[in-house]
This record gives structure tokens, sequence and C-alpha cells, in this order.
């Protein structure tokens, strides 16, 4: 078994606490370093619904992402 993974109920993988702990701090360094290209301005690629390349902007990224975490804590 990969270690820090314990297997879930047969349908899937299920991340151990520490697992989660190594995300979370991971999406907030990332989440910090897109502020701050926000902030100089910076552009994006990112994909459509479709799958194609689109250009956006590093601050409207950073809407997205406090929007989702937004909504996601509500649910919670």
């Amino acid at each position: 078994m990969t270690p820090g993974v314990s297997r879930h109920c047969g349908n899937g993988w299920k991340m151990s606490e520490e697992m989660k702990k190594a995300a979370i701090a991971l999406q907030l360094a990332v989440d910090r370093e897109l502020e701050r290209k926000a902030k100089l301005g910076y552009k994006a690629v990112v994909a459509d619904r479709n799958g194609n390349p689109k250009l956006v902007s590093a601050r409207y990224l950073v809407r997205q992402r406090k929007a989702s975490r937004a909504s996601a804590e509500t649910a919670v």
C-alpha cells in the first residue's frame, strides 16, 4: 500500500490526515503565489469548457478561487 494513503471501502482511495494537511499547505502556497502574480498584472492560459486554451488574468483566477473557497466553507 502507498504510504500516506489508506484503502477506502473498496471504491477508491481516501487521503490520510497527513496527506490532507500536505494538500492544504500546497493549495495555500499556490493561492499566495497566484495573488502575487495578480498584483503584478500577469495573465494565465487555462482550458475553457471545450478544452480550448483561453487567456485570462491572474486576478480573475484569484476571484474564482476565493468564490470557490467561500462556497466550500458554507457547505461544511
